[in-house]
């Protein structure tokens, strides 16, 4: 992998790792500390737009600098790239796999609550806690993915 590929791949590890870490450990608890459920919404879409952009973003740029190290990997490696196959396909397995969990909390879950801050629908309580609690539970799901995704292309590199 080309030095710059490499770190603008590991920039964008970083960026999906520090603000899904963020949204689990800082935006949700302190969200759910608000008692006012319009409040709680309000709050919460000020965090979730930047996270929106953010974690989705940074989640391209991998998947980018991912694909373009791999076109040099196999015109270094030639035929023996094949030896590589099933621990490439292990590993995007799983960014497929990251990539399906992230959009699910950015789009399913995130970005309904800030278009329902913005149209200033009516709050519903209960759905708003279980859109929280599936927020955290997928962000969760996505840092294990990511770190675990992490791991397997560490050990494709040596």
């Amino acid at each position: 992998m080309e030095a710059l590929t490499r770190w603008i791949h590991l920039l964008a590890l970083a960026t999906y790792f520090g603000t899904t870490l963020g949204l689990a450990l800082q935006l949700l608890p302190a969200a759910e500390m608000v008692t006012d459920p319009a409040l709680q919404r309000r709050v919460l879409a000020r965090g979730l737009r930047p996270y929106n952009v953010l974690s989705v973003g940074a989640l391209g740029v991998l998947v980018i600098s991912g694909a373009s190290s791999l076109t040099e990997w196999k015109a270094l490696l030639g035929h023996e790239f094949a030896r590589l196959l099933w621990r490439l396909v292990g590993k995007l397995s799983l960014t497929f796999a990251l990539i399906l969990v992230a959009t699910y909390v950015s789009f399913g879950l995130a970005h309904r609550l800030v278009r329902a801050e913005l149209g200033q629908l009516p709050v519903d309580a209960a759905a708003q806690a279980g859109m929280i609690r599936r927020m955290r539970g997928g962000a969760w799901l996505g840092l294990a993915l990511a770190a675990w995704t992490a791991w397997v292309g560490v050990g494709l590199t040596r």
